[in-house]
């Protein structure tokens, strides 16, 4: 019985090598070593990256209870100051720790615009991103906090859809523009 064992081993050994034999592509011609020197490729620049600057800011969440804001600190790459504040929003809108909210997450921003240390942001607001009065306050609080830690940021105009509403979802009386406080 051992040796029927030992016998079929041995042959499905053998035909295993068969089979991985005969796949192998026939060598066209002698094998030529490459220089690395020649063969790496130069780094491509990316005249983009060289114009992007780096920042760590502070960005605003709602706590897990949605009663306070927690303050995070992250990095965020632009162009220029209109992309920083895009890059901010963005910011705003995800959160890398499940016990922060980021209560701006499904509202969509439309456009930003900077001039004279007046921000517009022109946002649209689904019905599902709608939140209660305590939310509702708490997002106008951490835009509030999270755009004005820009020292050339005076005022922040908050549009709905290129309107300015008395009200962002109908709770909390909304200021044209926002100012520091």
């Amino acid at each position: 019985m051992k040796k029927g064992i030992y016998l079929a081993i041995a042959i499905c050994a053998i035909s295993i090598l068969a089979v991985g034999c005969s796949s192998k592509p026939p060598a066209s011609g002698p094998v030529q070593g490459s220089d690395p020197a020649t063969t790496t490729p130069a780094p491509i620049l990316n005249p983009d990256e060289e114009n992007e600057k780096t920042q760590e800011i502070e960005v605003f969440y709602a706590d897990d209870q949605l009663l306070q804001l927690e303050q995070t600190m992250k990095k965020i790459t632009f162009e220029d100051d209109s992309d920083k504040y895009i890059k901010t929003y963005a910011a705003l809108q995800n959160s890398d720790q499940p016990e922060r909210i980021p209560l701006w997450s499904n509202i969509d921003l439309l456009s930003a615009h900077f001039d004279q240390g007046k921000l517009t942001l022109d946002v649209h607001i689904p019905d599902e991103a709608r939140l209660g009065a305590g939310g509702e306050t708490l997002a106008l609080d951490a835009l509030r906090e999270t755009f004005f830690q820009f020292d050339e940021v005076t005022s922040i105009d908050l549009l709905v859809d290129g309107n300015a509403t008395e009200s962002l979802m109908g709770h909390a009386e909304l200021e044209h523009p926002l100012t520091r406080e």
